[in-house]
């Protein structure tokens, strides 16, 4: 029986002979044959889809509409909210595990809906500061110009009232009316003026203010007290000033005397 050789062991003596492959002409003109095992997904990417997160993006926006806070105080549930948002889509940003983006647009959110807020906050706590003072310089302008009243100072009474006021009563025609007051029969003099601590304050032209409020008054002898309406004014940078007490002073022009 014959013997033979398989082609994968060389015979004793023989030389192993190298076979080229065969040439394939397509590989001198496209040069990626020429990658080893080339993978068929190539260039397609290998990373997560990443979104941006939607709360971040309504965050911003509230952050932004923030702004309209600054008219009315109402509102100020878009910087309130521009917050909450903003601090949600943090927390869902750093638990997506990568899958989502947005960080960067919460802090603005929360940057922009914190200042703002802050910001009114603050010009909020300086108007109150400021009307307390205000407040305080109504109440004092009232007891002053009872305790003079009652102490028949009369002149140093009229210097408590604006030039309103004095164009339309005479510093006479003042006196004599509060004289005519304290001595008339069917009420006992006064012995103090209070304001009641409520006044509706507003703003004028070059920085005037004005206020409408009440004002308490007592009665030697007597309990109770009367209540009436009391106008007041104060000029740009100047102190609070009486400018009507339309009960005691109803009609009364310069020139004119008391009724």
């Amino acid at each position: 029986m014959t013997q033979t050789n398989s082609p994968s062991t060389p015979t004793p003596g023989m030389q192993s002979i190298h076979v080229p492959a065969a040439h394939d002409p397509a590989a001198d003109t496209d040069p990626l044959l020429h990658l080893h095992k080339m993978s068929t997904t190539a260039g397609v990417g290998n990373e997560d889809y990443v979104a941006v997160n939607v709360t971040a993006v309504v965050a911003v926006l509230f952050g932004l509409a923030s702004l309209l806070a600054v008219f009315n105080t109402v509102l100020l549930v878009f910087p309130v909210v521009g917050v909450i948002l903003s601090l949600i889509a943090l927390h869902q940003v750093s638990n997506s595990n990568g899958t989502q983006t947005g960080k960067g647009l919460a802090i603005l959110g929360l940057v922009l809906s914190g200042i703002i807020t802050a910001g009114i906050f603050c010009v909020q706590g300086a108007q109150a500061l400021h009307r307390r003072a205000d407040q305080e310089a109504l109440a004092a302008l009232c007891r002053k110009y009872g305790q003079l009243v009652v102490e028949e100072k009369y002149d140093q009474a009229y210097d408590l009232f604006d030039s309103d006021f004095k164009d339309r009563v005479s510093k006479p025609a003042f006196a004599a009316r509060l004289i005519s007051i304290q001595h008339r029969s069917d009420l006992p003099p006064m012995s103090a003026v209070e304001w009641n601590g409520l006044a509706e304050f507003h703003s004028g032209d070059n920085g005037a203010q004005t206020a409408d409020a009440v004002i308490k008054i007592h009665y030697k002898g007597i309990t109770g007290e009367d209540r009436e309406a009391a106008h007041f004014r104060q000029t740009a940078g100047g102190p609070w000033l009486i400018d009507n007490l339309p009960d005691q002073f109803p009609a009364i022009k310069a020139g004119e005397q008391p009724r």
